[in-house]
This record gives structure tokens, C-alpha cells and sequence, in this order.
């Protein structure tokens, strides 16, 4: 999606976050206690159709199971995979287009473990409305390789910004409302987040995005909600930045507090990022070849992993 010069300001901006940035540093007190040690690599990706991993989403039905998908110009398609790297399966998503699949997001709705992939890349912003589309999540053999298959969207959500059209590759759902939360890839630090209730029944119209936040941040590429929905954490080239929030917050009072920043693995053009399952950990992929595995690990204080 981006020339080579943006490659470039993109490694020197994680080169230097990488010097200047200590695990977990927070611009403000967390009100979160959990201690991230220092990422690393997994494993790389064995299925060769993952050329450019742009949206990730862990697994709600077994544990050590991801979910992926490319940038623009694949085919509506989905690949599952493991902490091994090893492939697991391909699913296409049959009525749906991939006109720009940027990220994707797992949660239970309705005691169903479901998956949303967020159609949202504009960059240049031409597109009047965009798509999000919701599938059961597949579920696996974990011993199963190379599978395939098709699934269907039980829902298709078309929806616009209420001022606009706008660039994003950062979607989020929180778990406890099943609010969408969009947030644009801006230039001058100023990313904009957008809310979408879940809508009570299938539309015919665009619903609308409503603006609720700032955020004074580099471009943001990724985004996820922790399973107990008081955690954000929002990703750019360099660092990721941890919004928390009180149960009996709104996310708009969360936003407006200075994040935490949690230093990320060294990587090219990084624009993925989710929970795993215990909700804490972190991990990551990256857009180009071989595609790895990052994890950031939860830490004890003071143990060999800060």
C-alpha cells in the first residue's frame, strides 16, 4: 500500500522508538498493572498467500489459533494459522468484495465466537462508504492442515463518517457493547476515533460514524479491545499505545487521557496487532516476506523479562 519512502521513514521511526522507548513506559500512571517484557519473534509464516498480513485476530474457540487476512489486491479470503507458523486453513468469504481489508477483530456475540473484517482503506479517499463484514469464526482441527473452505457473512454493515471520508486501518470492537471504534491513519498527530453502535437489525442505508475522540498520535495502523473491554491498544509503525478505562467509564473519558506507550518488536511495515486469549498478552505481524509471528509477553516485575 505505500512507496518505498514510506518504508523507509517507517524503519527509522522504529529504529528509534526501539533506542528512546523502554518496555511499558507509560505517559501517565496506568491504571492497569500488568508489565509487558520485551517482544520477539515467534516463528514465521509457512503459507505463502500471506504476502501482506495487514489485519490479525486471535482465536475464541482454541487457544493458540490466529486469523489473518492481506492488504488490497487478494482475493475476500481468510487464513488460519498457528504459534508454530504452520498453515491450518484458507476460507473464502463469499459474498463479500476486497476492495481493502485492513483489519479484523475477534469477540463472542451472543455466546457465538465471531470474527469482523473491516474493509475500511481509502487512501485517497474516494470511497462514500465503507464495509465491515461479520462471520462465525470457522471452527478448527488444530491438528488439521492446508484446509479449506467457505463462509458466509451473517451480517454486512455499510456505514460512512458522519464529516467525510477518511483513511483507516485501525478497527476495534468492545466486547461488553459491541460498539465499533474506527480510528483514521492521520498525518500531524491527530487520529481521529470514530464510534459505530452495532446495529439492532440489517440496513439497507449506511449507518453513520460518529467522531468521539482525538488521539495525538503517529499514524495508527491496528487496533483491538481486551476481552473484558477495559483496554485498547493502539498500533503505529513504531510503539502501541494502552487506552484503559474504569467499568463505569466510557471510552470517550479514556481517549482523553494520555496513553500508555508499550515499546514493540523490531519489524517492517507493522500494521496488525491483537490480544491473545488470556487478554493481555500482545501479538503482531508484519506486511512483508516471510511474515512473522511477534509476540509481547505479560511479565512479572522484576523477573528475567523486563
Amino acid at each position: 500500500m505505500s512507496d518505498s519512502s514510506k518504508y523507509v521513514t517507517c524503519l527509522s521511526l522504529v529504529a528509534f522508538l526501539a533506542v528512546v522507548l523502554a518496555p511499558g513506559e507509560a505517559c501517565a500512571p496506568s491504571t492497569e498493572p500488568i508489565q509487558y517484557g520485551r517482544g520477539h519473534k515467534l516463528c514465521e509464516l509457512a503459507n505463502a498467500a500471506i504476502t501482506e498480513s495487514s489485519g490479525l485476530a486471535c482465536s475464541r474457540l482454541k487457544p493458540g489459533i490466529f486469523w489473518t487476512h492481506n492488504d488490497s489486491g487478494d482475493l475476500a479470503r481468510l487464513f488460519a494459522f498457528n504459534t508454530q507458523g504452520e498453515n491450518l486453513a484458507t476460507y473464502e468469504v463469499s459474498d463479500a468484495e476486497a476492495i481493502d481489508w485492513e483489519d479484523m477483530a475477534s469477540f463472542q456475540l451472543d455466546d457465538q465466537s465471531v470474527l469482523l473484517i473491516a474493509d475500511v482503506g481509502d487512501n485517497n479517499r474516494r470511497r462514500g462508504t465503507c464495509t465491515l463484514y461479520v462471520i462465525n469464526e470457522p471452527e478448527l482441527d488444530a491438528d488439521q492442515r492446508d484446509a479449506t473452505g467457505t463462509v458466509e457473512p451473517t451480517l454486512t454493515i455499510r456505514f460512512r463518517y458522519e464529516d467525510g471520508r477518511h483513511n483507516c486501518e485501525a478497527v476495534a470492537v468492545d466486547p461488553t457493547t459491541k460498539a465499533i471504534f474506527l480510528v483514521t491513519k492521520a498525518g500531524r498527530r491527530k487520529c481521529t476515533v470514530y464510534r459505530l453502535p452495532w446495529p439492532e437489525a440489517p440496513s439497507a442505508e449506511p449507518l453513520v460514524a460518529t467522531a468521539v475522540a482525538t488521539l495525538k498520535l503517529p499514524p495508527v495502523t491496528a487496533a483491538d479491545i481486551s476481552p473484558d473491554g477495559l483496554r485498547a491498544i493502539v498500533l503505529t509503525y513504531g510503539a502501541a499505545y494502552e487506552y484503559s478505562k474504569k467499568p463505569d467509564e466510557e471510552w470517550v473519558e479514556a481517549f482523553s487521557r494520555d496513553p500508555r506507550i508499550v515499546r514493540m518488536p523490531m519489524r517492517i511495515q507493522g500494521e496488525s496487532i491483537c490480544y491473545g486469549q488470556d487478554g493481555k498478552t500482545l501479538y503482531l505481524t508484519s506486511e512483508k516476506r516471510p511474515t512473522p509471528l511477534l509476540e509481547v509477553p505479560v511479565v512479572q516485575p522484576g523477573s528475567a523479562g523486563d
